[in-house]
């Protein structure tokens, strides 16, 4: 089917009701898409597939999976297209994003947000796979996930949480703890909060500001990461996220990985830079979440009301992200 002609941009004023998308099946079929960045060779689509059939799943590939127009898998339109054709086809039963990297920003004109509304499955992704996530779920108000892309390290945490999110409907519980004690959730501001969930790539959101693909944060969890930034970098997309009232009156925040980020020279690390912004704020915060491009990739519903305690520095979904 053809790719309708982008739409016009607006503003994001009317609140939604959540929608679960149905329980991925044990069994079911998983499309395997690419949104965004090129791949480097049909060996990633295999590995990939690989790893989901080690869970039980069945795949099937988009047909411009290997596409290349520059730095991007395939024109604009042909991403697109594999996007809808996946929420269309009756026999997906869920999608996989294969890799970020950049260009789900440039599709977004092009998604029938109603076609996708009246489709509902599991898309699943992170890094730049943020920007279909938000404007999903700010267009249909469908529950979408950050989690492993294909080209993931699917590490036994890894798959065990995008098996009990998506096939048993588990609600995610997810601990301070990360890689080491240097990794461990620390608090910034002290409470415990309860909202939706919105978040994933701080570049990627901040990207997003002012193009009316963003859902409301007001009343929400917010969660960030970032990689390979330095500090100044994080302060301006912080700073671009509060000027552009993103960041108005959030349920509490939740910083994760900013894995690679660099001081950039500055008397400022990053870590202290993001801190400062969240003592900023008068809701609950904490810093360092086991959330990013790091591994294991949990599997965190985007859209699903749960509960921040920064105390404890845990966050815990209140129910099942599907039907």
């Amino acid at each position: 089917m053809a790719v309708p002609e982008p739409s016009p941009i607006e503003p994001i004023v009317v609140e939604r009701p959540v929608v679960l998308p149905p329980r991925l099946r044990a069994g079911g079929t998983v499309a395997l898409i690419a949104p965004a960045g090129v791949l480097r060779n049909r060996g990633q689509v295999d590995e990939a597939t690989e790893a989901l059939e080690g869970l039980g799943l069945r795949t099937t590939v988009g047909r411009h999976v290997l596409d290349r127009f520059g730095f991007l898998a395939g024109s604009d339109a042909a991403r697109a297209r594999d996007v809808m054709d996946a929420f269309r086809d009756p026999d997906v039963d869920a999608i996989v994003a294969m890799r970020g990297g950049w260009g789900c920003a440039r599709i977004l004109p092009f998604l029938d947000f109603d076609e996708i509304a009246a489709h509902p499955k599991p898309l699943v992704g992170y890094s730049d796979i943020t920007a279909l996530l938000l404007a999903i779920y700010a267009r249909t108000g469908m529950v979408t996930f950050h989690g492993p892309v294909g080209v993931s390290t699917w590490s036994s945490q890894t798959a065990q949480s995008f098996v009990q999110t998506l096939i048993h409907g588990i609600a995610p519980v997810i601990g301070p703890e990360t890689r080491s004690n240097r990794d461990r959730t620390r608090t910034v501001r002290p409470g415990v909060a309860e909202g939706p969930v919105v978040g994933g790539n701080l570049t990627v959101i901040s990207a997003l500001a002012g193009t009316g693909f963003l859902p409301d944060a007001d009343g929400h969890l917010v969660f960030f990461e970032e990689v390979g930034e330095d500090a100044y970098r994080v302060d301006r997309m912080l700073a671009q996220l509060q000027l552009a009232g993103f960041l108005r009156d959030p349920a509490g925040i939740a910083f994760g990985q900013c894995s690679s980020c660099t001081s950039g020279g500055s008397s400022w690390t990053a870590e202290e830079t993001i801190r400062r912004h969240l003592e900023g704020y008068a809701c609950p915060s904490v810093l360092g979440a086991p959330v990013g491009h790091v591994s294991p990739v949990y599997t965190l519903p985007i859209g699903l009301r749960a509960r921040l305690d920064a105390d404890a520095g845990t966050l815990e979904y209140l129910g099942p992200a599907v039907a």
